[in-house]
């Protein structure tokens, strides 16, 4: 990692002279809301750290715990004292990109006080509560915030807590019970005997850059890496990747796939592509052009079609590829884009429906995925049959699913598949995107790996300059779970080689896993077992 304090200096150093009016003079001493039709009350912000440090309801707190459940109040407690690993320059760099500024935004709905005074004063709360050696707790920011009382809305912070916990909290609570099923499962082998899959193959391969044109837009790049020297056509499989980035984040496992004899075709999206994240670094982060990302399935199409034409006309390729075996490995958006060509189908009136309950103003949206793929769209619906019939099997890491799909456009989806899914990702959060939408897919061919301690960035490449709390540790151990997942997954679903199948099993998965980035792969996850998997402990 580069030095942050001296990448960020000088402009780190000016926006906190800006910021100064907007740090706390006085600290929160209650805090004030309504409860119809019985009226105004207060309670103390001492009462709620007692509460947050061991569960303590003191008499003056009492009176409002009658108003909440149990597990609501479990829930409330857990996001009292959630820390996120952000120091203060990281927090100040984060909270500062327009991304950053709309969470505060959000946020700020549940303070019954004008934007412009709740936002600037939340904000230099949370850099405040991001300077505790604790790492930056919700607690510390209430206990920061710039007035002795703060008035909240009450309906919209109880939005908020099973909001946040459904975020934060769930994936935490589903690796807890996979170990308790590991546990009472006598069945279950303590290790495998497996060779270590992330290792290089010995296939050499070429590689060529190939420009689409595209009617009326930028044209489409694609790397294409062609196994040499096989006595028949490769298999292929085309990466995709995210939203800000580009496909060099994930070209360690195309060239680990084409040392294994496969052919592999990264894309570049030029609606989507790395030049969003340089804007995102300088606090300039956009937004797809509208339907972009929607309709990016079509690019894939289109870069199919043309190695079919090439295949009939360049030597280099003619008798190379076996493009009607094709495999596709997307990530984020990208995972999206590889889920739609698998058959899962954009349900677009759910999509509407649910992009237009960020406008009530008792609802805060902490999912960033939500709001993506909302700023992302108009009121045109995207193209029709994304579906791509060559594509035989997908993988999609941290991928946007939902509400794209729903729960019935997830369900078409035709082919085997595999969502890889972290409990640190931020952005594309494992329960809503991944999780949920996993269970609502009946087929036997579909397998869900859940990485402890993944954030959506674990599996790229070249996030040097971001900061550590958005990159998360381990990085080195995703890049072999990802060239041992993705070969033993396209063997067995494309090359149909039956070896590979003891590789896709929790077992394995355990024992390839490695701390900080442990691992669980599942097969099953009925809607009963994943709400019995939710229920909060105390």
């Amino acid at each position: 990692m580069i030095n942050l304090t001296q990448r960020f200096g000088l402009t780190l150093g000016l926006g906190i002279l800006s910021l100064l009016p907007s740090f706390p003079i006085l600290a929160a001493e209650k805090i004030t809301f309504s409860i119809a039709p019985l009226g105004e009350f207060d309670v103390s912000v001492d009462s709620l750290v007692v509460f947050a440090k061991d569960g303590t309801i003191t008499p003056d707190f009492a009176f409002y715990t009658k108003h909440f459940t149990p597990e609501e109040l479990t829930k409330f407690r857990a996001l009292l004292n959630k820390s996120f690993p952000l120091n203060e320059v990281e927090a100040f760099e984060f909270f500062n990109t327009n991304f950053g500024k709309e969470i505060v935004s959000q946020l700020s709905r549940a303070i019954k006080s004008p934007s412009d005074q709740s936002e600037p004063f939340l904000q230099g709360a949370i850099l405040l509560a991001a300077a505790n050696p604790d790492g930056l707790k919700i607690i510390n920011v209430i206990k920061n915030y710039d007035s002795s009382t703060v008035a909240v809305n009450l309906e919209t912070i109880r939005n908020t807590i099973n909001e946040a916990d459904h975020l934060y909290q769930s994936t935490e609570r589903i690796f807890n019970w996979l170990d308790r099923q590991i546990e009472t499962d006598t069945s279950t082998a303590s290790s495998v005997n497996l060779s270590d899959l992330s290792k290089a193959g010995k296939i050499t391969w070429t590689s060529e850059t190939i420009t689409i044109p595209r009617p009326n837009e930028d044209p489409l790049t694609i790397f294409v890496y062609v196994p040499q020297n096989l006595s028949k056509p490769a298999p292929t499989i085309v990466i995709t990747p995210g939203l800000n980035s580009d496909f060099q984040g994930l070209r360690y496992a195309a060239e680990h796939l084409a040392s294994h004899g496969f052919a592999t075709v990264g894309i570049d999206f030029p609606e989507s592509d790395t030049e969003r994240m340089k804007d995102a670094l300088a606090g300039l982060d956009t937004f797809p052009t509208p339907n972009a990302w929607m309709d990016q399935p079509k690019d894939v199409t289109l870069a199919l079609d043309t190695l079919e034409q090439k295949m009939q006309s360049d030597p280099n390729f003619q008798g190379k590829l076996d493009l009607k075996n094709v495999g596709i490995l997307g990530q984020s958006l990208g995972g999206y884009t590889a889920t739609a060509t698998g058959g899962a189908n954009v349900q677009w009136e759910y999509l509407i429906k649910e992009c237009a309950k960020l406008n009530n103003p008792d609802v805060i949206n902490l999912n960033p995925a939500l709001l993506w793929q909302c700023k992302g769209i108009t009121n045109a619906p995207p193209l029709p049959e994304l579906q791509d019939p060559r594509i035989k099997a997908v993988i999609a890491i941290n991928p946007v699913t939902n509400p794209a799909f729903g729960n019935q456009g997830i369900n078409e989806i035709s082919v085997p598949m595999m969502f890889i899914a972290g409990s640190a990702d931020i952005f594309a959060p494992s329960l809503p995107e991944q999780i949920t939408p996993f269970s609502n897919v009946n087929k036997e061919d579909k397998y869900l790996i859940l990485v402890q301690n993944g954030t959506h960035l674990s599996f790229l490449q070249g996030t040097e300059q971001l900061p550590d709390f958005l990159v998360g540790e381990g990085q080195d151990l995703a890049y072999n779970y990802l060239r041992s997942i993705s070969l033993a997954f396209f063997n067995f679903y494309l090359n149909q080689q039956q070896e590979f199948e003891p590789y896709l099993t929790d077992a394995a998965a355990q024992q390839m896993g490695q701390n900080p980035l442990p691992l669980h792969l599942i097969k099953s996850l009925t809607q009963e077992q994943l709400n019995e998997a939710l229920k909060p402990t105390n």
